[in-house]
């Protein structure tokens, strides 16, 4: 029996993806579709090696768009004559307040030989009321760090693409464009994700008020078959009348997702009183960064992806501050782990604003860390955020958190904030 309409990938394009004439570059489009067929194989228990060069141009419509344009792709999946398994990936871009309805830019076709349809299995969607599943991607080699898996700020970064792409659906509903500030994040991590694993984020509405939306989402793998991260978010906007009936809308409606987790909880709540949105005198500065051009978001503001990568970098300088350098990881085969990540968001960053991260260790467990990085505008000396984080150190071999050696305890000890 044929499978049709998989939505294999769902994202959005930015300003490196476009040609001269504001057209989706050919190769941006041939990338989504390569993105698409690793997905849709993860969905497989059997996966499909399929040459992606070998595909077979059914259409191409040049097509102009909007930075950070909703794009997605539908598979189907047909059995020829020959008894060879055919695959159809067809690239919409999506409705926004320009036009009415979805619009197919780009298609191929994949024959693979000798494969029948009916002895394949794999995983199939579940249609609910509650959710909207917002993006489905790829894990790419960029995206992973020394660890070889994904690095935290990806999962902030794709995450914000899923937020994004819901605004892009309520501004297409309203024809209007409609803005909004993220106020915090919360991330609690579960299981790791490496190199070219399949990744959908699904949102559910928790609560809508005159100026507030809480979101609870959760980032499905589906080559593992587990959620890898749940994350709570607060974003505010004006909502009028007619905004939370659209939201409402798209959430009461019918929606398609592989997630085998459907119902949502909100996060368990922190422990300990937060630390002052003020950094503490004993602070430890773990880096020094600019906003890029590569930086900026669909505000044209750094990024979440960029101000939590500032948080990587720092949290690598301020373990090796301790004693747990690049030499005794590697000596050792030992590796750190994030497992709660709170973030606050008090200002934007603009392309060239120059930021330092402050360090402070809040608590020091027998095998958890807790500390907190404050990201301060170096012109002005205001706080843009700041982020908790509970992690461990972790032993690579073993695949366990360890005790917290006493030589690094001592070095945490000088910038833990007493009281």
């Amino acid at each position: 029996m044929n499978e049709t309409q998989l939505e294999t990938f769902r994202g959005l394009v930015n300003q490196f993806d476009f040609d001269s004439n504001n057209n989706i570059k050919l190769s941006c489009l041939n990338k989504v579709l390569e993105d698409a067929m690793s997905f849709l194989s993860s969905l497989l228990d059997t996966p499909i090696n399929a040459d992606i060069g070998e595909g077979y141009l059914l259409n191409h419509s040049k097509t102009k768009a909007e930075n950070f344009s909703t794009i997605y792709v539908l598979s189907d999946l047909l059995q020829n004559e020959d008894n060879d398994l055919v695959i159809v990936k067809n690239l919409y871009l999506s409705k926004d307040i320009n036009f009415d309805k979805d619009q197919l830019i780009f298609s191929k076709q994949y024959v693979i030989k000798k494969i029948n349809l009916n002895e394949l299995s794999f995983i199939k969607t579940k249609t609910q009321k509650g959710v909207f599943s917002a993006y489905k991607g790829i894990v790419k080699k960029e995206d992973c760090d020394q660890m070889a898996h994904m690095n935290v700020q990806f999962y902030f970064g794709k995450h914000s693409d899923a937020i994004k792409n819901l605004f892009n659906e309520i501004s297409s509903n309203l024809k209007q464009n409609v803005n909004f500030e993220i106020e915090n994040e919360r991330c609690i991590f579960s299981k790791e994700v490496h190199l070219n694993c399949a990744l959908e984020i699904v949102l559910n509405l928790k609560s809508i008020s005159k100026n507030k939306l809480l979101l609870l989402s959760k980032v499905f793998c589906p080559n593992n078959r587990n959620v890898s991260a749940y994350f709570e978010i607060t974003i505010s906007l004006n909502i009028s009348e007619k905004i939370k009936e659209v939201i409402n809308k798209i959430f009461i409606s019918n929606n398609n997702t592989y997630l085998n987790e459907l119902e949502f909880k909100k996060l368990r709540p922190l422990e300990d009183n937060r630390p002052s949105k003020k950094f503490d005198n004993t602070a430890f500065i773990t880096c020094k960064k600019a906003v890029n051009t590569w930086d900026l978001d669909y505000s044209q503001m750094g990024s979440s992806q960029f101000k939590v990568g500032c948080v990587s970098d720092a949290a690598t300088h301020l373990f090796t501050y301790c004693g747990a350098d690049y030499n005794w990881r590697s000596k050792y085969n030992i590796g750190s782990a994030a497992l709660d990540y709170s973030v606050r968001y008090y200002k934007t960053a603009p392309l060239g604003m120059a930021v330092t991260m402050y360090t402070n260790f809040t608590k020091i467990g027998n095998k958890s860390l807790k500390f907190i990085h404050h990201m301060v505008d170096d012109t002005s000396g205001d706080i843009v955020m700041d982020i908790e984080i509970v992690a461990v150190l972790f032993d690579l071999d073993k695949r366990k958190s360890m005790e917290v050696p006493d030589a690094f305890r001592k070095k945490a000890d000088t910038i833990l904030i007493k009281n």
